[in-house]
């Protein structure tokens, strides 16, 4: 039996040499082929430029091609916050943002990360938006997802579509309800301290001037006025864009306001038959008139505080307006109007007597010397058998 065996065992263990050999075979060139693929990998997929991670804090936040993009990534965030033309006295970023450079390398993470380069402004418009962080709300009475959206300042849309369409935009929601809201938070705070230079314009007065050249009622501008310029300038402290601090430096007159001169006319008109004036309102007749109601009547006077006629009366409101009436026989002067068309001023014509229609009715006038100037019916002292107008 010996001599049996050991033949079998020498068989056996040449058979085991040679798989032991095949596998070992096989094993190099997997090893071989393996190796030549990974070398092909590094060749053909090694990125061919830098990865720069943008830092904030412990955490990176954007990858860009070079230290110079990283650079001009912070300036334009910078930039983002500050006021065209300003002069720039601090910039603070909080936490700082560092530009730090990934080793490189042929593996597939490496690769990945360049392939998240951002280019430069790109990455200023995701610094300045922030990260988009969610948390659970608890909804107030008479709430709905457009007031929280507007209170929040955050989009009504998404937050349906947070809640899962839940709810319509305009629902109210019932009071305690949890909600999913989110808010854009800032990735750095940025303080900037910069003085700001702005112009404001200065008013000018308007200055009336009397002028005999020109009929009563007549108004000429004779200069324009011009607006004048001050410069002020303060000292703005803003955070992310939003002003927390201004501080007055100052302010200097750099243009002066130029008066506006208005001449105004002094010289009377005479009234003619068949003439109306354009300088004055017949409203405004009646309102000057009113003023001396309660004044006393008195046969052929002109004065309205010490006394006048009828005719004295109206002759003397009308020159207060700059139109010359004759002192008697006011019918002839003036358009005349059917009565169904009076308005406020007309002058009323009655058999011996005139008045000036005061509206709804109403006549203001020197009535007799028992009642002085008085507001009565128009009919009070008669009917009125004609009307004149001197105010269009």
């Amino acid at each position: 039996m010996t001599e049996h065996t050991q033949p079998v065992n020498t068989k056996i263990k040449r058979v085991f040499k040679a798989t032991a050999s095949v596998l070992l075979i096989v094993t190099m060139t997997f090893v071989t082929v393996l190796g030549s693929s990974r070398s092909a990998y590094a060749t053909e997929n090694a990125p061919s430029h830098e990865v720069w991670a943008i830092t904030i804090g412990d955490e990176e936040i954007l990858y860009v091609d070079s230290q110079e993009s990283g650079h001009q990534v912070i300036e334009g965030l910078k930039n983002s916050y500050l006021t065209d033309g300003s002069n720039v006295l601090d910039v603070q970023f909080e936490p700082e943002i560092q530009i730090t450079e990934v080793e490189s390398s042929a593996d597939v993470e490496y690769a990945a990360l360049a392939s998240r380069i951002t280019d430069v402004e790109d990455a200023v418009e995701q610094l300045s938006a922030g990260k988009t962080e969610y948390y659970v709300y608890k909804t107030e009475e008479g709430e709905s997802l457009d007031s929280i959206s507007a209170d929040k300042d955050i989009s009504a849309e998404k937050l349906v579509m947070l809640n899962f369409d839940t709810y319509e935009s305009d629902e109210i929601i019932d009071e305690g309800t949890f909600l999913v809201l989110y808010a854009n938070n800032p990735y750095v705070k940025v303080t900037t301290v910069e003085e700001v230079t702005t112009t404001k314009a200065i008013g000018f007065d308007t200055i009336y001037k009397k002028t005999s050249s020109l009929k009563k009622g007549v108004t000429k501008v004779k200069t324009k006025g011009v607006k004048g310029q001050k410069e002020i300038v303060n000292q703005v402290t803003k955070v992310n864009g939003e002003t927390t601090d201004s501080e007055l430096i100052s302010s200097k007159v750099v243009k002066k306001a130029q008066d506006k001169v208005v001449l105004q006319g002094t010289a009377s008109v005479t009234a003619k038959a068949g003439v109306t004036f354009d300088f004055a309102d017949g409203a405004d007749v009646v309102e000057y008139a009113k003023k001396f109601v309660g004044n006393p009547y008195r046969y052929g006077g002109t004065s309205l505080t010490n006394g006048a006629d009828c005719s004295g009366f109206v002759y003397s409101v009308y020159k207060h307006f700059g139109v010359n009436l004759p002192r008697v026989g006011q019918s002839a002067v003036g358009k005349s109007i059917a009565y169904k068309n009076v308005k406020k001023g007309d002058i009323l014509i009655y058999s011996g007597h005139v008045a000036i229609y005061a509206g709804n009715g109403k006549a203001v006038h020197a009535v007799n010397p028992r009642l002085g100037i008085k507001v009565t019916d128009v009919n009070y002292t008669g009917s009125v058998i004609g009307v004149r107008r001197i105010f269009k």
